[in-house]
């Protein structure tokens, strides 16, 4: 139950990270989304049918302190988790050397998804259908400013569930 609340902690503290401390270095069009590139790291270790209850429950929490409509991060998290659970296992086999590059290409993809969703989402929340007005250069920094800070949290990722798995098997052998 402990392992389950820490996941549910650490999501609540990067979105708080992501609407209160992040911006302030940010434009608001490219600020990274460390709660997206986290849901992406561990559906592709988890797969989606582990992580969508947890991009839920981020999508809710970043929909109350971002003031978007309720469910519009909700939708754009699944959206994107859900589309690379699916990638991830058609790339699964990869070489240890690569899974870092697919792992980056899969954090561009979920940030194009999550952002379109949600500029589509609330256009048609504000019942404005100009479309065209969603795809901008910022996208391209968007992806970059997530791509850095995929590559700045990955180790520590890795350590993370390094050291949950050291427990779960320490757990294992008590029983």
């Amino acid at each position: 139950m402990a392992k389950k609340i820490s996941i549910f902690f650490v999501l609540f503290i990067l979105v708080i990270l992501q609407v209160s401390f992040l911006p302030n270095f940010f434009d608001s069009r490219i600020i990274p989304d460390p709660a997206l590139i986290v849901l992406i790291f561990f559906t592709t270790r988890k797969g989606f049918g582990e992580i969508w209850l947890k991009a839920v429950t981020a999508g809710l929490i970043l929909d109350f302190f971002s003031f978007y409509p309720l469910g519009v991060n909700v939708i754009a998290l699944l959206l994107a988790v859900l589309v690379t659970g699916f990638l991830t296992r058609r790339f699964s086999s990869a070489h240890s050397f690569w899974k870092l590059f697919i792992l980056i290409l899969l954090i561009i993809i979920g940030t194009l998804i999550n952002d379109f969703t949600v500029a589509i989402l609330i256009k048609l929340f504000k019942n404005s259908y100009d479309f065209l007005s969603i795809f901008s250069w910022d996208i391209g920094l968007k992806m970059l400013n997530n791509t850095i800070v995929f590559v700045i949290i990955y180790w520590p990722l890795k350590k993370y569930e390094n050291m949950k798995l050291f427990f779960e098997q320490k757990d294992i052998l008590k029983k």
